[in-house]
């Protein structure tokens, strides 16, 4: 059965479809190819999963959060979970994309923190991940292991491509153990004191690679990952918003609750009516 987080929510799968193909999932790896009709959207939501979304034609507009871009046709875009999405396709002209999407914790910690990393302005599409894609398409429904695999080596190729394209330093061992003590402990009050020490470098250096590799500092990373192991708890457990902000490292429930609604515009109540809705 699946879980409440990944129940049908209004508008989730998107409005105004022509057709759509949405037949080659597991319980935890989904391809799909929609083609909406002039004027079609999809969202607001919450990102349940970790998705890749491609447009093939037309034009896609989508504010994540308080933040707004449009996508170019044959690039790779990765949403992540936990953030308010809206998407807005062409007004004039039918639009069509693909997307493969996969559940958390289907990934190890480590590759959550590296998917947490990537670009948000899109890798243009190698030649590989274009034939990974249409070979998830040709597979049988029932070919789980294939379907799962091949989910796995799209996003491989995604992170290897952004890599070479953006220059994103994944071997940075300084930034690689501040993350990996920040994801273990993330809801303890020194977390990030531990995590500078762990690191092994200068605060200051710290700060920098950081910044270099995650666009944000330290402290602002740690809170934005507090939030979103906030976010995910209001989805999938029946915990109390104080329980949540206290086990993520909040002294308050209203600290939790205001960062929410300034990283996605609504209380953490109205977050997970949404979610169990």
């Amino acid at each position: 059965m699946m879980s409440l987080m990944r129940r049908a929510t209004p508008n989730y799968d998107g409005v105004r479809v022509l057709w759509d193909n949405r037949n080659v999932r597991t319980e935890r790896v989904s391809f799909g190819q929609v083609r909406y009709q002039p004027g079609g959207y999809c969202g607001p939501r919450i990102q349940r999963d970790y998705e890749l979304v491609v447009i093939h034609s037309g034009e896609c507009r989508v504010r994540v959060d308080s933040a707004r871009m449009n996508l170019r046709i044959g690039f790779a875009y990765l949403f992540c979970p936990g953030h308010r999405e809206h998407f807005q396709f062409s007004q004039t002209t039918e639009t069509h994309h693909s997307w493969c999407s996969i559940t958390p914790k289907f990934f190890s910690a480590a590759l959550r923190r590296e998917l947490e990393t990537a670009p948000a302005t899109g890798v243009a599409c190698s030649e590989t991940f274009q034939r990974i894609l249409s070979a998830a398409f040709l597979s049988r429904p029932s070919s789980t292991r294939v379907i799962e695999a091949l989910g796995m080596a799209l996003f491989a190729e995604f992170l290897d491509t952004a890599r070479q394209t953006h220059g994103l330093e994944r071997n940075d061992e300084c930034v690689q153990r501040a993350l990996r003590v920040m994801e273990d402990h993330f809801g303890e009050e020194d977390c990030l004191a531990v995590a500078r020490g762990a690191a092994g470098c200068s605060v200051n250096t710290l700060i920098y690679k950081f910044r270099k590799q995650t666009g944000l500092s330290p402290a602002r990373y740690l809170w934005k990952l507090r939030v979103e192991k906030g976010m995910a708890m209001l989805a999938e457990t029946g915990l109390t918003v104080a329980e949540i902000a206290y086990r993520c490292g909040f002294k308050n429930p209203f600290h939790f609750s205001r960062l929410v609604r300034q990283h996605h515009g609504c209380s953490p109540r109205e977050l997970r009516r949404r979610a169990w809705a």
